[in-house]
């Protein structure tokens, strides 16, 4: 919810037209501006004494056909009263996205039409400036912030007003555009009495520059109705207006990105550091799992706490997986190193019961030998053949298990992680930046702010 501080530079122009036609009225034109005390000059001459007493007759003329409870109709008691309004901003900022508010500085005029305030010009005089108190007397429209949140009034030189209104973020923070709108209507004249339009609404030269992390890229105008909840057939007619913001990422770049990126590349050191050094591999993997996390936390501080991630979110999230896994590494390393281990054990063990086996059929070979005269000529180069094919496969076993050292299942993962994980961080990178930045459009370009 954004907030507005609107500084109402009231100043009033009354400006006529004479004629003799009933369609072309005497018609005054109100205008709010600062009050010109120059009719209160002591040093006026004697033709001024002349136009300040007919300025006064014509005040008290105007003052005697004036009632301010009720609108001006202008003859025509079926058509809506139209009310001119145009803005100057002149000063935006701080936009807080914790608490969705933004100020705004701006001079906010108005301009409508009252025949009850139409007199005759003076001499060349077609339009007076009169003291902000001749406001008191006569009608205004109740203009207000119909999304304000709060207000409260101040009194330097002229009525000051301080507003406050809300807005959205997006999700694709800090990538993404914000929308800041400030709605202007009527408080109690529904759209048949009085409407709204806009004359224009103009930003300084000097915005631009104004925004620590924000650039002003542009404004539009709306004018809508409003329909009242409490009645069907009713509206109120409602002025828009909004500013589009694109965010600066150079702070989010310097403070969270780049720190993040140097953590995830430092967590990568535990792949060269030798197995045997634990303490080393599992503080360098534990300090940066915290340091990431840190991050997190604090870059979301000053942001509201919202239901759905941001783009900042994503990528905090996929350096913490970065950095988890690389301490997991670690502990795959060591549980690798230990299957394998019991698997060796596990085919010694096996290699004893052949030995045992070999052994104990050899000794069987030669009792049968021994004992049988009858025996089949085919049977004792058959069994041969068998304990030949054991002890081959044995002695190969055995060289295997020499040739084969624990510690290059251990280099082999290491290896792999030193590529595998510089790799998948590139690729996530370019798929980041090139999502967010060119191919995910925001959804204030999309409503085309």
């Amino acid at each position: 919810m954004n907030r507005l501080l609107l500084i109402i530079f009231v100043s009033l122009f009354i400006s006529t037209a004479t004629s003799k036609s009933n369609k072309n009225k005497n018609t005054l034109g109100l205008w709010k501006s600062v009050d010109n005390p120059g009719v209160h000059n002591q040093n006026v001459n004697i033709s001024n004494v002349y136009l300040i007493r007919n300025v006064t007759r014509i005040l008290n003329t105007i003052l005697l056909k004036q009632d301010k409870n009720f609108r001006p109709t202008n003859g025509e008691k079926d058509k809506p009263l139209t009310v001119e309004v145009d803005i100057l901003v002149i000063g935006i900022g701080p936009i807080s996205e914790h608490d969705l508010l933004f100020s705004c500085d701006c001079y906010f005029r108005q301009r409508w039409l009252d025949d009850r305030l139409a007199f005759t010009p003076i001499t060349g005089q077609n339009e007076m400036s009169l003291a902000s108190k001749f406001l008191e007397e006569i009608w205004q429209p109740d203009t207000y912030i119909k999304n304000g949140q709060k207000s409260y009034l101040h009194t330097l030189t002229v009525p000051n007003v301080l507003l406050r209104v809300r807005s959205d973020g997006q999700v694709t923070f800090p990538h993404d555009s914000q929308s800041c709108h400030i709605e202007i209507g009527s408080l109690g004249y529904y759209n048949n009495e009085v409407t709204y339009k806009w004359k224009k609404v103009e930003l300084d030269k000097s915005m631009s520059n104004m925004l620590s992390q924000y650039q002003l890229t542009g404004h539009y105008i709306d004018t809508t109705n409003l329909s009242d909840p409490r009645f069907d057939n009713r509206a109120y007619s409602v002025l828009k207006t909004y500013f589009s913001f694109k965010r600066q990422q150079g702070f989010y770049i310097l403070q969270i990105y780049t720190p993040s990126s140097l953590i995830v590349i430092m967590s990568w050191v535990s792949f060269w550091i030798n197995k045997e050094a634990s303490p080393a591999r599992v503080a360098l993997g534990v300090m940066a799992v915290l340091s990431i996390s840190t991050i997190g936390f604090t870059s979301r501080n000053d942001l509201p706490k919202v239901s759905y991630p941001t783009a900042l979110d994503i990528y905090i999230i996929t350096c913490f997986v970065f950095v988890f896994a690389a301490l997991v590494e670690y502990a795959v390393i060591n549980y690798a190193q230990i299957a394998y281990i019991k698997k060796k054990l596990e085919e010694l063990k096996g290699l004893e019961n052949q030995k045992m086996i070999r052994q104990m059929f050899a000794s069987s070979i030669m009792t049968t030998e021994r004992a049988s005269f009858d025996i089949i000529q085919d049977e004792v180069p058959l069994k041969v053949e068998i304990f030949y094919r054991m002890a081959v496969k044995a002695t190969k076993a055995k060289q295997k298990l020499k040739n084969h050292d624990p510690a290059e299942v251990v280099n082999r993962i290491d290896y792999v992680s030193k590529i595998i994980f510089p790799l998948a961080y590139v690729a996530f990178n370019l798929l980041y930046w090139c999502s967010f930045l060119y191919w995910i459009k925001d959804e204030v370009e999309l409503s085309q702010i």
